[in-house]
């Protein structure tokens, strides 16, 4: 009896990648960076919702009309030596836009997430996000890390084969 596949996947296997051109120069970007040294990887979106319930709502239950939808992206990785990673210049971009590089004057992005899906598919995640903080902690006692977060990642998903 043949054991069947496991069909789940690791997070370090997911690949994120950013790129600093305008956000809304065009559907592609030009160079892609890929982010090294990362642990977590955390987007997705959620819908904001106001309360409209009233004395008269159908069986005491809370009614609710959506606002908005707002999406967020959390990561981090460990400090390294290695400048190869883009640790540095995603760092100095979220710091200092203007004098990065940003058309903006904001840290905003494209982002690319990639992430492996059954049948030699991949599913990646393609949007601009706007960089809200980046964070760097140096235990006395502990390897040094790094946060990157942000919001406003409108994206769109597409599932695709790989390459070989």
């Amino acid at each position: 009896m043949a054991m069947e596949q496991i069909k789940k996947y690791l997070g370090r296997e997911v690949l994120v990648e950013y790129a600093t051109s305008d956000p809304e120069a065009a559907t592609d970007p030009g160079q892609w960076l890929v982010i090294g040294a990362m642990r977590g990887k955390e987007w997705g979106a959620e819908w904001q919702t106001t309360d409209a319930t009233t004395d008269d709502s159908p069986n005491l239950t809370q009614e609710n009309l959506v606002t908005y939808k707002s999406s967020d992206i959390s990561f981090d990785g460990l400090a390294t030596k290695d400048t190869t990673k883009n640790v540095d210049a995603l760092e100095e971009y979220v710091n200092d836009p203007s004098g990065n590089g940003s058309p903006t004057g904001y840290p905003n992005v494209w982002l690319r997430i990639t992430v492996p899906r059954g049948d030699n598919q991949l599913r990646t995640y393609t949007g601009t996000a706007l960089l809200t903080s980046f964070r760097n902690n140096a235990p006395h006692d502990d390897v040094a890390s790094w946060t990157l977060e942000g919001n406003s990642f409108a994206y769109t998903i597409d599932t695709a084969t790989a390459s070989p």
